[in-house]
């Protein structure tokens, strides 16, 4: 198992956090929803595709598991919009959000998502 397997666990916890209470105790369901109805509709459908490449990044991980080869330019953009699209919404947002467990969920996943994915960068170019 390489690092770019291991650093899919970190997706995982994304996906976890996403569902558990991120802010005003909603979910990352119910503050897209409520975004979308109330004239935010693009931070709406940022926190969608925060959940959309967080998927995307588990799957990956299955693909890894199958020993199927994956270009690693894959895995860094699946990565970067996970990360930037949830820091758009956060600070856009950071006036008026009291974060609870689920985001703090999601940074930490972002961060064991990031690190074994530059672990692997360097691994590879030493």
């Amino acid at each position: 198992m390489n690092f770019r397997t291991i650093g899919k666990i970190g997706f995982l916890l994304v996906i976890i956090g996403f569902f558990m209470p991120l802010a005003c105790d909603m979910n990352g369901l119910q503050l897209a929803d409520y975004m979308m109805e109330d004239d935010m509709v693009f931070d709406g459908l940022l926190f969608y595709l925060l959940l959309i490449s967080a998927i995307a990044g588990l799957a990956l991980a299955v693909l890894f598991l199958m020993k199927k080869n994956v270009p690693i330019i894959v895995d860094w953009i699946i990565l970067l919009v996970c990360i930037v699209s949830g820091l758009i919404v956060y600070f856009k947002h950071l006036s008026e959000l009291e974060l609870q467990q689920g985001a703090y969920f999601i940074f930490v996943g972002w961060i064991v998502a990031l690190i074994p994915q530059i672990i692997s960068k360097i691994k590879k170019e030493t």
